[in-house]
């Protein structure tokens, strides 16, 4: 390994450092180390932007957008709430039902952070009426949303793919989304039988549910830089998001028209993606420009949904990871990882690693985007791949509910102030348990067939 491309990998792990102790954009952090390694180099920077992941940009800024449109628009609103009004007292359905319906939003495109983001306080107004299930069902929400988020649809999948592809690895990208959604069911089926059990014996955990108030401030101007594409609460109850509440017949017309066609519009970017095999991104963009035309909602107010930070953490990152890959680190690093041979300790060190970092820095997007070329470079030809991808990104999508994420923070800023601190502990548990027990019991599989 050559003195540049050793720096190279030295500022990685700068970067990673300072971006948890900082609490830092590593998209920003990234791209300014990139400089020194440029200097260094030599290397032309047009060489380094050609790294630039334009079609992940386009996929999450489209897709954000069309979430954006339909929870403007009320539809998504009004398809919740018949839902629920459907699942009506079956208690036992009720986390099963927000699981669901933030695991479909998921698969089908919308970033992690907007169904959670949306769901989790409309859960809390559900919970006013079935305490009793409501800290279940707020669990259920965030883990099927970023469980789901393994979808080749959804950034987080498409960012290991995109990963996948680089490195020349082919993997099962909708098995990947099955072995995920698997391992959320029996999670979510183990927390609703632990809750079972300690209400029987008397123990059970009730926690809570503060709704934030109609026009409360949102609840996710608390939760740092990450913010999601979709209002994090709701400025109306979730019978009347997204609709005009004038009381005159004239002025919810558009709405209502506007309400299906964002509905209409999110099935045919589902048909052109799945049927059709439409890129992602241009799909989304092409739905989002059509609705802003027909009915032209606050071009601004739309765009300020979109998951910027995100967004900068991701591209900043793989741009430099990129940069690494062209001054030759990522081919050392292989020849390092080779010699090692791709035996059990890699296997469990590479799981551990992400669950880790999963648990102290914010972005599980980004993690995975630092973790899955490593991943890739040290099991680039083996038939051992897509279980190894398994164990290391399916237990990353379950560290959510953690208090230094958004989803965790949401869960707490909906539940009742003198039980947050209570509620802080209990979800930090809850976050490093399955971060012990998960990744071990997924790397079994590739140990065993070692």
């Amino acid at each position: 390994m050559s003195a540049v491309q050793a720096l190279s990998l030295i500022l990685l792990v700068v970067v990673l450092v300072v971006a948890i102790w900082r609490r830092m954009n590593i998209g920003v952090l990234a791209l300014a180390a990139a400089l020194p390694v440029l200097l260094l180099s030599g290397l032309d920077p047009k060489v380094m932007y050609q790294t630039f992941p334009g079609d992940l940009f386009v996929l999450i800024a489209g897709v954000s957008a069309l979430f954006a449109h339909l929870e403007r628009s009320g539809a998504l609103a009004r398809v919740v709430e018949k839902v629920y009004a459907t699942v009506g007292e079956r208690q036992a359905l009720l986390p099963w039902t927000g699981f669901l319906l933030a695991a479909l939003l998921s698969t089908a495109g919308a970033f992690s952070t907007a169904p959670i983001a949306f769901l989790v306080p409309m859960v809390a107004h559900v919970g006013v009426r079935y305490r009793a299930s409501f800290y279940l069902c707020e669990l259920a929400v965030v883990i099927g949303a970023n469980s789901a988020g393994l979808s080749p649809l959804n950034p987080t999948g498409a960012t290991v793919r995109a990963a996948a592809t680089k490195l020349h690895v082919d993997y099962s990208s909708w098995g990947l989304w099955a072995v995920s959604m698997v391992v959320a069911v029996t999670v979510v089926l183990v927390l609703q039988g632990l809750n079972a059990l300690q209400r029987q014996r008397g123990r059970a955990f009730e926690l809570i549910p503060a709704p934030a108030a109609a026009g409360d401030d949102n609840p996710r101007a608390a939760v740092g830089d990450d913010k999601p594409p979709a209002a994090a609460g709701l400025d109306n109850p979730p019978a009347a998001a997204g609709l005009d509440n004038k009381g005159s017949g004239a002025a919810s017309a558009p709405n209502r028209a506007y309400m299906w066609c964002s509905g209409l519009g999110f099935v045919a970017f589902v048909l052109l993606v799945v049927v059709a095999k439409a890129d992602v991104g241009v799909s989304a963009m092409c739905l989002v420009a059509l609705l802003q035309i027909a009915f032209h909602p606050n071009e601004r107010a739309l765009l300020s949904r979109l998951p910027w930070s995100s967004m900068l953490l991701l591209c900043g990152l793989l741009t430099y990871l990129g940069l690494m890959q062209k001054i030759g680190t990522i081919d050392s690093i292989a020849k390092v990882l080779h010699g090692l041979g791709a035996g059990i300790a890699l296997v469990l060190v590479l799981a551990y690693l992400t669950a880790i970092l999963c648990n102290i820095e914010s972005s599980t997007l980004g993690v995975l985007g630092l973790m899955t070329p490593i991943v890739y470079t040290a099991f680039a030809h083996s038939p051992l791949t897509f279980w190894v991808t398994c164990a290391v990104t399916v237990p990353a999508a379950l560290m959510v509910m953690n208090p230094i994420h958004v989803a965790g923070t949401l869960i707490i800023s909906n539940s009742a102030v003198e039980q947050q601190e209570a509620l802080f502990r209990r979800l930090l548990t809850l976050a490093v348990s399955l971060a012990v027990i998960v990744p071990g019991l997924l790397a079994i599989i590739p140990i065993a067939l070692l």
